[in-house]
């Protein structure tokens, strides 16, 4: 009975998002981050997508979008995410996760001009450390030098993760972020792979 009542009070949390005016507020600066980040007709990864079409409305039109799907979203019907993306002038392909979702998927290294992480790292952060790290680099080895990932995260514990995961990578440029509606919120600018660097001052 307590546990019935546990999910119960988890869903009505969850509900009452829509009725939230702190929602709403994180919703208009998550599109106005986006807007101002992510051109049109750019190639876009959205990390651990698990919102179905409502981050494809941030997003300029004719945007092809690849979303990183975990197990579970996996098996749901992508159809009316496809119809979305339609609608919107945009393109829409899904990648899995591999190793049941705690590993991130095969992806083509620079292939993309922008990544969306919104919520990722504190649905890795269960999984430990490690999972927040690998997440975070993954996202920026798949996108191009001088691409950007863009980042919303609602718990103190993603804000440190991610803080540390930006902090050790050699693939950060540039990082600018605020706090704004009980979360943080940003944009990462990648830079030139290492070893290109190198090659690039000889």
């Amino acid at each position: 009975m307590a546990h019935r009542f546990a999910l119960t009070l988890l869903a009505t949390a969850h509900a009452l998002d829509w009725v939230n005016p702190k929602y709403w507020q994180l919703q208009a600066s998550t599109a106005k981050l986006v807007g101002a980040a992510i051109g049109r007709g750019s190639t876009v990864l959205e990390v651990d997508a698990v919102d179905g079409a409502k981050n494809l409305y941030y997003l300029p039109l004719g945007c092809t979008v690849t979303q990183w799907l975990n197990p579970r979203e996996a098996a749901k019907d992508i159809g009316p995410t496809r119809m979305a993306a339609s609608k919107n002038g945009q393109g829409l392909e899904t990648v899995n996760a591999r190793d049941n979702g705690r590993k991130a998927p095969r992806l083509q290294p620079e292939s993309f001009d922008a990544c969306l992480m919104f919520g990722a790292l504190a649905r890795a952060a269960p999984r430990g450390p490690d999972a927040v790290f690998e997440t975070c680099d993954a996202a920026l080895r798949a996108l191009k030098p001088d691409g950007r990932l863009v980042f919303v995260e609602r718990t103190d514990d993603a804000e440190l993760l991610l803080a540390t995961a930006l902090d050790d990578s050699e693939l950060v440029a540039d990082c600018e972020s605020s706090r704004e509606h009980g979360a943080i919120i940003g944009v990462v600018t990648r830079g030139l792979d290492p070893a290109k660097r190198k090659k690039s001052k000889k």
